[in-house]
């Protein structure tokens, strides 16, 4: 199972951001901080309000994140992930509870980062852990930017 995550991590370096700021000396090091987990489709991943405690990269499959309107029952989607993209970075972050609901409309396949584990590695591997934060800060930036925009043209 090991050798399986370290060629997924590897192969998926040149395709998720956060990986690809890590040289192979530091991707060897923080392998055992992550897991592998598999979500039949129709399987929700995390739920709007649900405790944030992990981030997931996306392997195989497709996410769907969905948004509860002011209409109960209602919701919007808000992006359509699939591989190489990640899900969870804002509550691993800010420790808030999930601000959307994540579901796996295939069967999909992730690799989850636990709040805890990043904790230790944080603890154990400074460098690369800022280096990893660092990932995570420009993505939420970009995320944040494409946001604004969107709502820009709405008003």
């Amino acid at each position: 199972m090991k050798n399986d995550l370290k060629k997924i991590i590897f192969e998926l370096k040149d395709e998720v951001k956060i990986f690809h700021l890590l040289n192979d000396e530091e991707l060897e090091q923080i392998l055992h901080y992550f897991e592998m987990v598999n979500y039949p489709a129709g399987t929700t991943v995390f739920s709007e309000g649900d405790p944030g405690d992990f981030i997931g990269f996306i392997v195989s499959g497709r996410l769907e994140v969905k948004k509860q309107t002011e209409f109960k029952g209602r919701q919007i989607v808000l992006a359509l992930l699939s591989k190489g993209s990640f899900v969870g970075e804002l509550s691993l972050v800010d420790e808030h509870p999930r601000s959307a609901t994540v579901i796996a409309p295939e069967d999909s396949e992730l690799i989850i980062l636990r709040r805890e584990a990043l904790d230790s590695l944080l603890q154990s591997h400074p460098y690369t852990g800022i280096k990893i934060l660092k990932g995570l800060n420009k993505i939420l930036a970009i995320r944040l930017r494409k946001a604004v925009d969107r709502l820009s043209v709405i008003f």
